[in-house]
């Protein structure tokens, strides 16, 4: 977690670049929702002026299904939104060193314990585009990565 903190940066609402969020007590049923909260804390004060647009582009892209292993850096590139492919690779190709993201991703999202995985578009509907990584390990542990460029 604390390589994928590194790599991405720590919970902020600076609305733009990359962030990683984590929350105690997550459920199958809560998980989106808590995707939804994150995504409003990253959005920070901007959410409230254009909250209509903000959430217009909050979609599911990808579900893992539960117990099934996968990896991350595969389900990212498999997205085929042209916007978002260029969110992709600012993620995971055009890092500094694409093999410790790459690593990061796969440890944080990959992982056994990993119970549910789901992969959120995200975006203003104008000029931001994102994709948001939600995960739910066992114990309610949940891990989010926003990524939000325009």
């Amino acid at each position: 977690m604390q390589t994928l903190i590194d790599l991405y940066g720590p919970a902020a609402s600076s609305g733009m670049g990359s962030a990683v969020f984590a929350a105690q007590g997550v459920t199958f049923a809560t998980l989106e929702s808590e995707a939804l909260s994150r995504y409003r804390i990253f959005v920070g004060d901007s959410w409230d002026e254009r909250a209509s647009a903000w959430q217009g582009s909050f979609k599911e892209l990808y579900r893992r299904a539960s117990g099934e292993t996968g990896s991350i850096d595969a389900d990212l590139h498999a997205i085929k939104d042209p916007a978002l492919r260029g969110v992709v690779a600012m993620m995971v190709d055009e890092m500094e060193d694409p093999a410790a993201a790459r690593a990061a991703l796969a440890d944080a999202f990959d992982g056994s314990s990993v119970r549910d995985l789901r992969l959120y578009s995200l975006g203003d509907g104008e000029q931001m585009a994102g994709v948001q990584i939600a995960s739910l390990a066992e114990g309610g542990e949940a891990v989010f990565l926003v990524m939000l460029l325009d």
